[in-house]
């Protein structure tokens, strides 16, 4: 349902977003946590971030290609209370980690990996594995937020899955991820 709710979500946001300015090194947006941090990295060519939403509990945009057949992306930064206390996923042990994976096989079947950023974050790697790739989950915490980037198909072709071209930009993408804390 999850799934479905953040698909909806991106097809209405493609419809109604505005352009937004491009740059080298972008700064997506700054959340209140403790103070402050600010999420940092480059925009893969071709996209732009739309900022949705922002105050001090939610932050949401939508990362959107002036190609429409070429996958949208939707980042969502929202505070857990389950997870207040957790600096980072990579704090987390085997457990820790095995219930947030179960959230995520709850109503989909999907391959579970994980990575780092090129900062030294950890990020769990969601992908649909039933009847094609359909959406790829790119999950972390930071400072009790759950920060997630979910990837879906652009354009209306039914039946249509990512491909490991598009998949890995995300990533790449990702891979220069960076929390920067706010003194």
């Amino acid at each position: 349902m999850k799934r479905i709710i953040a698909v909806m979500l991106c097809l209405a946001l493609a419809l109604t977003c505005a352009a937004a300015a491009e740059a080298e090194k972008t700064h997506i947006g700054t959340i209140s946590v403790k103070g402050a941090f600010d999420l940092k990295c480059s925009v893969p060519d071709g996209y732009t971030i739309v900022p949705e939403t922002a105050d001090d509990g939610t932050y949401l945009a939508t990362l959107l290609s002036e190609d429409e057949s070429k996958p949208m992306m939707v980042l969502s930064i929202a505070m857990d209370e389950l997870l207040a206390e957790v600096e980072c996923l990579n704090d987390l042990d085997a457990d820790a980690l095995a219930q947030i994976e179960a959230t995520f096989r709850e109503e989909d079947i999907v391959d579970i990996s994980y990575m780092e950023t090129a900062h030294g974050t950890k990020l769990m790697v969601v992908k649909e594995t039933q009847d094609g790739t359909d959406f790829v989950d790119i999950y972390t915490i930071y400072q009790g937020y759950a920060v997630e980037f979910v990837l879906v198909k652009g354009g209306a072709a039914e039946g249509s899955t990512l491909t490991e071209q598009e998949i890995q930009t995300a990533i790449q993408f990702l891979s220069d991820l960076d929390f920067v804390p706010v003194e």
